[in-house]
């Protein structure tokens, strides 16, 4: 039983150990070039400097320097795109992203998942484009790279709003926008705030969508861009949106200010179509005609079909109503096409969300059940070793009482053996007594009566020492082998002392190789409820019961003081608690003051004088 007891803990460390291996990605990277590292600290400043560096250097080789190689490839798509130049294929990412795919490296994965979404965008595969956004998505929430963060969530944001997916558009671009603010980049925060109000457009929420476009004027001021063609278009779609919420006068005041070469023609006299100027209507709408766009003329005609409604404009009316179904017609043909598209990507979006999911439920479900074998091998231990505890008691007891009446047995034998002696003596004296003729004839009867009983007592005592002895024979052969086995059980009580602190390091080893744990331990932040419910869980079934058994010896206990002891039971420091509960070193040390008052009130005598909190909850 102990072999095998040994055995499965053997093959369940060691199970865990390949799984952590497993997991870990492909080992210890190398440093990079000088080059690449120079390249790369100018990259977002000065791409062009960074291509500069990029080619002038030899390209590392692809058979014997993959990482390096790897990343060139990478550096050199980045500076490209940055510099907006065209790329035909995706061939170059292509070398680092299948590189870095099978690696650990979050931050290389998600970049060139950014990258390669840039391509196939620009190359018009928009299915491709958005897996590999979303890839990317997930890749960098792993890492603190708020850049590569920002630049993928507002590709996806722009992705979404083309194909009017509001719901994904306003999420997507709510994380940009986080990811802006930790960067401190106020470009980035403009753009996200521009892309934020478009989102609010399309959900017709017009009252969000003006308040967020100011704010996005006002950091385009702040940056400098007052006079900037940038600005003006931010001022175009604020009058737009007033336009939409029927503010058609708010919407030409803001239009008017706007430099006449920035000045929309056909809003313009949309606005001046819906207050019923129909003269200043029809001169700005008939400035916008020499436009190509099909959307751009379909829209001044419904506006003119609308004026000819009126007596002067009559005339045109016919001329406006064919115009207007020759170019609606255009438009649609256009619009079912882009809907196929748009319902296609959409189902293939939903598919790749769904497949997520599934993959993050079948990695939940390897880690609990990871957690029930360790909590059965647990158990079994716990069982085996109260069995095993339970005959080692019954075992000591039986001893005890065969040594008890062994002592019984040798004080008899010996008080039998007296009296043996004494009566030989006496009979030796009377037969002297007899022999020597120192008893009258009449008294001779009498001692020849007195020894032949003395002699059947004799008799008796030499049966009944015969008897103990041989029961003393039994016993100490019984009780020898009592002693052995006692000797046999307290071995396997010492085993079952070794495999209890093997279970608790192998506690400690699961606990640990928890990829929320580990997160925290290389890098601590404030916890929301649901990851303060999973850290609950795992001290539950990790740790017997912890958090159950804390909660029955001091039901008083509040959920912070309850989350300070989780934290103490997975050995936290003090410092990672304070980033976890987001307060000071000193604030972390009063909490621990203030729980191990609470804990010495609620205990029968309270805690020993020499004994920490840390070393009790540790222990408990």
């Amino acid at each position: 039983m102990k072999k095998i007891t040994h055995y499965i803990l053997y093959i369940l460390i060691a199970c865990t150990a390949l799984l952590n291996i497993q997991c870990s990605g492909n080992g210890k990277e190398k440093t990079p070039l000088p080059e690449l590292v120079h390249a790369e600290s100018v990259m977002f400043d000065h791409p062009d400097s960074a291509l500069h560096i990029l080619k002038a250097m030899p390209m590392p080789s692809a058979r014997w320097d993959k990482e390096n190689h790897a990343l060139w490839c990478l550096l050199n798509t980045q500076a490209k795109v940055k510099q907006l130049m065209k790329i035909s294929s995706d061939s170059l990412v292509r070398i680092a992203y299948d590189y870095y795919k099978p690696t650990n490296n979050a931050r290389r994965k998600a970049m060139s998942a950014l990258y390669m979404g840039d391509i196939n965008y620009d190359l018009g595969y928009i299915e491709e484009a958005m897996q590999y956004y979303l890839e990317g998505k997930t890749e960098v929430e792993k890492t603190d790279d708020y850049k590569t963060g920002y630049l993928i969530m507002s590709s996806l944001t722009n992705l979404y709003l083309f194909r009017d997916f509001a719901d994904y558009a306003l999420e997507a671009c709510m994380k940009a926008y986080d990811y802006a603010v930790k960067d401190s980049n106020s470009r980035y925060q403009m753009t996200s705030l521009g892309l934020l109000s478009r989102c609010y457009c399309i959900s017709n929420e017009f009252p969000k969508a003006i308040e967020t476009y100011q704010k996005t004027a006002a950091k385009a001021v702040e940056l400098g861009f007052e006079n900037d063609e940038y600005y003006y278009s931010i001022q175009k779609e604020i009058a737009l949106v007033y336009t939409n919420s029927w503010k058609f006068e708010k919407s030409l005041e803001i239009l008017k200010a706007l430099p006449k070469m920035y000045q929309p023609s056909l809003l313009i006299g949309t606005n001046y179509l819906m207050l019923n100027q129909y003269d200043s209507a029809y001169l700005y709408l008939n400035k916008d005609l020499n436009t190509d766009n099909v959307y751009t003329k379909k829209s001044i005609y419904k506006a003119l079909y609308q004026l000819g409604d009126t007596p002067e404009y009559r005339k045109y009316l016919k001329t406006y109503c064919d115009s207007l179904l020759f170019y609606t017609d255009s438009v649609m043909s256009l619009d079912k096409g882009k809907e196929i598209i748009a319902y296609k990507e959409k189902y293939d979006h939903q598919k790749l969300i769904t497949e997520q999911q599934r993959l993050k439920l079948e990695k939940a479900d390897a880690q609990r059940m990871l957690f029930i074998i360790t909590i059965c091998l647990i158990v079994v231990i716990a069982v085996v070793a109260y069995f095993y505890q339970k005959r080692l008691v019954r075992k000591e007891i039986t001893i005890r009482k065969q040594s008890e009446q062994l002592q019984d047995f040798m004080l008899q034998l010996h008080e039998y053996e007296t009296r043996l002696m004494q009566n030989n003596r006496y009979m030796d004296e009377l037969q002297e007594q007899i022999s020597r003729q120192e008893v009258n004839a009449e008294d001779i009867d009498s001692y020849r009566e007195q020894i032949d009983s003395l002699q059947s007592e004799n008799s008796r005592l030499s049966e009944n020492i015969a008897t103990l002895q041989n029961h003393i024979a039994e016993y100490t052969s019984k009780l020898d082998k009592a002693r052995r086995d006692t000797e046999k059980f307290r071995s396997i009580s010492e085993e079952n002392l070794n495999l209890k602190q093997r279970e608790r390091m192998l506690a400690d080893y699961v606990v640990d190789n928890d990829s929320l744990v580990k997160e925290l331990r290389e890098k601590s932040r404030v916890l929301d409820d649901m990851e303060w419910e999973t850290l609950e869980q795992m001290c539950e079934s990790a740790y017997g019961n912890f958090v159950s058994r804390m909660q029955s010896i001091c039901p008083t206990f509040t959920r912070q003081e309850l989350h300070l002891c989780i934290l103490i039971k997975l050995r936290f420091s003090n410092t990672q608690m304070s980033d976890i509960f987001g307060v000071s070193v000193s604030s972390v040390s009063q909490k621990k003051f203030r729980l191990k008052k609470h804990l010495s009130d609620s205990l029968e005598g309270g805690l020993p004088e020499d004994m920490t909190l840390d070393r009790w909850v540790a222990e408990f």
